[in-house]
């Protein structure tokens, strides 16, 4: 039947888009949001009979506190946003609260264009809205699940007409006009640079059964937090772990082989419980076994750079460049583009007046992102600095004005050329390791080359004003003297 075709290119379309939405967050290209709301303004007006819904943020004012899409007659306000965390519902509460919305607004629906959490706190909801408002976590909080179970009960004209409007933001043009209409350009596709590195991983997870003490208290209550539970109980038999682990329901997983007779986790796991699965058969069961694989890339990843002098700032959840022997007062990496130069990583300068006092310390960072696209995997790389104080390198507040100048004197080219320079010592790393003699070298993930993307129609550069692209050693340079 026709009507069952229309709803299944709904159902694709809407589940695309989804996953461009997510890469393009995990990519830092966070434009797509403000797409998405004309998208959905048009998606819901069809599907959820609001007829006069329209987008406050473009007829109104560019960024209308609280709520994007609004439908004055049937007082109903919706806020469409990317970031499914209970914190960003409670903000976008806290505007309607402060900005008394509700007098105007009988429902607030909050739209996830990814996927929401499949729980979220109503005790703190409702103790927010104080009983001025009402909002129901199960019922207003909304994602494409949602969208397509409406969709399945909409009437065919309606459904036609979401998936029509649909189209002509996925195609970019026209409804009834493809990519396919046209003919290809005679010039070369334009490539793109991104941010993205693949990474690869042992073909063998191992998970196995944690000892009962390792997940308790003295009262025989279970821990929340199995992990710190494990590394604690290991701490109480003097026994040091490796941080490439993760845990869940009880159970220990990890790329270690737990079959070995020394792996470092004998005394953590019952014997006889230990099972072998591929990685891609545990992170597909669910969302959650998906986020606590990507958890353990991010525990390996901090194991094997950690041998290399980069930390892991948890406060901060960044990697920090530490300086190749504590007491150094500089570290330079040199590495390889169209050319060979090196980079500043680690910088502690003194007071002139006082040169015992250290007045700043500066950490080459980057924060990372795990991503699986088309069965493969990526690491998301965002360049970043950090300026601390102490032994255990805290973030200085202090250090605010110096990181906001230096980041307006980046430009796209310097900001990526740090994404190449990170690519190209990740590949450095990966070949030190390779060679080294060390058992605890054996990497149990390694890093591929930057993606670049292929697509869309060639740009004549020479048409279009060159950016400003300062060289980096001039920014260091110039940061130096502050």
């Amino acid at each position: 039947m026709k009507h069952i075709e229309i709803l299944n290119s709904f159902r694709k379309e809407i589940s695309e888009l989804v996953v461009e939405v997510e890469s393009s967050v995990a990519m830092g290209h966070l434009d797509i949001n403000k797409i998405c709301e004309d998208v959905f303004c048009g998606i819901f007006k069809e599907l959820f009979d609001l007829d006069h819904l329209r987008n406050l943020n473009a007829e109104e004012k560019q960024n209308f506190p609280g709520i994007d899409l609004a439908d004055d007659q049937a007082r109903v306000a919706i806020q469409i946003t990317s970031d499914k965390t209970l914190d960003k519902i409670k903000e976008t509460l806290k505007a309607v609260k402060e900005h008394k919305l509700y007098e105007k607004f009988d429902r607030f629906i909050i739209y996830i264009i990814t996927r929401r959490q499949e729980s979220y706190s109503q005790d703190a909801v409702e103790k927010l809205c104080s009983g001025i408002f009402s909002f129901n976590t199960r019922e207003d909080v909304l994602d494409q699940r949602d969208i397509s179970t409406r969709a399945a009960n909409s009437n065919p004209k309606k459904l036609k007409a979401a998936l029509e409007h649909l189209l002509s933001y996925r195609r970019g043009i026209s409804v009834g006009l493809a990519d396919e209409d046209f003919d290809p350009p005679m010039e070369p596709a334009e490539k793109l640079g991104t941010n993205l590195v693949e990474i690869f991983f042992s073909g063998r997870l191992y998970i196995a059964e944690v000892v009962t003490d390792a997940i308790t208290n003295k009262n025989g209550k279970t821990i929340r937090n199995h992990r710190k539970g494990i590394r604690d109980f290991a701490f109480d038999l003097q026994r040091t772990l490796p941080s490439d682990f993760e845990a869940l329901g009880g159970r220990l997983i990890t790329f270690h082989d737990l079959e070995e007779r020394n792996n470092p986790f004998r005394d953590i796991i019952e014997e006889g419980t230990v099972e072998t699965f591929s990685p891609a058969d545990f992170y597909k069961i669910d969302s959650d076994h998906e986020r606590v694989f990507k958890s353990l890339l991010r525990f390996t990843m901090q194991q094997k750079l950690y041998r290399h002098r980069v930390l892991w700032q948890h406060f901060e959840h960044k990697f920090i460049f530490l300086p190749l022997r504590d007491g150094d007062d500089k570290r330079t990496e040199s590495w390889t583009g169209q050319r060979t130069s090196s980079r500043m990583v680690f910088e502690r300068k003194y007071n002139r007046n006082n040169p015992e006092k250290v007045l700043s310390t500066r950490h080459f960072a980057f924060s990372a992102e795990f991503l699986s696209v088309d069965e493969n995997w990526y690491v998301v790389l965002t360049p970043d600095w950090l300026f601390s104080y102490g032994d255990d390198y805290r973030r200085s507040h202090f250090g605010e004005k110096l990181l906001s100048g230096l980041k307006r004197m980046e430009k796209n080219r310097s900001v990526y050329d740090q994404v190449r320079f990170l690519a190209s010592w990740l590949e450095e790393i990966d070949r030190e390791d390779l060679f080294s003699t060390e058992e605890s070298s054996a990497s149990k993930l390694s890093f591929g080359e930057l993606l670049v993307v292929e697509g869309g129609r060639h740009l004549n550069e020479s048409l279009w004003a060159p950016l400003s692209s300062p060289d980096d050693d001039h920014i260091q340079e110039r940061f130096g003297e502050v």
